[in-house]
C-alpha cells in the first residue's frame, strides 16, 4: 500500500486493474478514505477478483520482463529447435564422411551406422530422428548421395581456397575413358602451402569432348577460369607420354 496525504490506494491493483476494470472503483480510481474500518476493509480487498487478478498480471509482467515478450519465447525456442536441428544434420554428414573416407558402401551401410551411434547415447540425433516425418529424416539413399556431395563440395572449396594463396603452382592432367566410353580428363594441382610444406591433390575430373591437344587445352583453362585459379601463377606442367601431349606443334605443352 501507498499513503498519498489520508488518502490510500492499492499499488498493484492501481498499476493493473485499470486495464481489467474499466469502472476502477475503490483503491483503484478512488482513494480508500474510511480510516474505523481500515483493516477489515484492506482484509476484504485483499481478496476480491481484482486484487487477485491484478497481482496475477504483476507477477506475469515481471516474467514477462525477466523471460521476453511470448514471441520472443517462440523465437527463442524456435532458435533452440534449429540448433538441435542442424547439431543432428552435422552427426549426419558426419557419418557420411566416416563412410566415404573409409570406402565403405555409403548408401548400404548408412542406416546400421545411424542405429549404432543413437544406441550409443547420441541424444540430439535421437531427438530429431524422433520429431522428424518419415519423409524428412535425412536417413534415404537420396539424402546420403546428397551429404556425399556436399561434403566433396566442401573439401573442394577448402582446397580451392588454399591454392589461390599459393605464389605459384603446376598442374597435372592425365586423359582416360570410363565405363561408358566417356573420355575425360584427371586434374591435379601441386603447390607449396602456406607452411612451406609441398602439398599435392587432386581437384576434378572434366568430361572431354575430344582427345586432342586443344580440346585439352581448353579444358584446362575453362576449368581454372572456373574455379577462379590465375593461370598467371602457373609455373609447370606434368603430363603422360601421349603423342597429344609431348608433340611439337599441336600439343597441349605448346598451347
Amino acid at each position: 500500500m501507498i499513503k498519498i496525504s489520508k488518502e490510500l490506494f492499492c499499488k498493484v491493483c492501481r498499476k493493473r486493474g485499470i486495464s481489467l476494470q474499466r469502472t476502477g472503483g475503490t483503491w483503484i480510481s478512488k482513494p480508500f478514505t474510511n480510516w474505523k474500518k481500515a483493516i477489515e476493509k484492506m482484509k476484504i480487498h485483499a481478496k476480491s477478483d481484482i486484487h487477485l487478478l491484478s497481482c496475477e498480471a504483476e507477477m506475469a509482467a515481471a516474467t514477462a520482463l525477466q523471460e521476453g515478450s511470448v514471441i520472443q519465447q517462440l523465437q527463442q525456442i524456435n532458435d533452440e529447435e534449429k540448433l538441435k536441428n542442424r547439431m543432428a544434420i552435422k552427426a549426419l554428414i558426419l557419418c557420411t564422411h566416416f563412410l566415404a573416407r573409409r570406402h565403405i558402401p555409403h548408401t548400404t551401410n548408412f542406416d546400421e551406422l545411424i542405429d549404432l551411434i543413437v544406441s550409443c547415447g547420441a541424444e540430439d540425433l535421437k531427438g530429431f530422428l524422433e520429431r522428424a516425418r518419415l519423409n524428412a529424416t535425412y536417413t534415404s539413399k537420396v539424402a546420403v548421395v546428397e551429404f556425399v556431395e556436399a561434403v566433396g563440395l566442401w573439401a573442394e572449396e577448402c582446397l580451392l581456397k588454399r591454392l589461390r594463396q599459393a605464389s605459384h603452382f603446376s598442374i597435372m592432367a592425365d586423359e582416360c575413358t570410363d565405363v561408358t566410353t566417356t573420355e575425360e580428363l584427371s586434374i591435379f594441382f601441386r603447390w607449396v602451402d602456406m607452411d612451406g610444406q609441398p602439398v599435392e591433390h587432386f581437384l576434378d575430373i572434366v568430361p572431354l569432348k575430344a582427345t586432342d591437344a586443344k580440346t585439352i587445352y581448353s579444358a584446362l583453362v575453362e576449368f581454372m577460369k572456373d574455379k577462379n585459379i590465375q593461370i598467371s601463377k602457373l609455373v609447370g606442367m606434368g603430363f603422360d607420354g601421349a603423342a597429344t601431349s609431348l608433340g611439337n606443334t599441336m600439343v597441349c605443352r605448346v598451347s
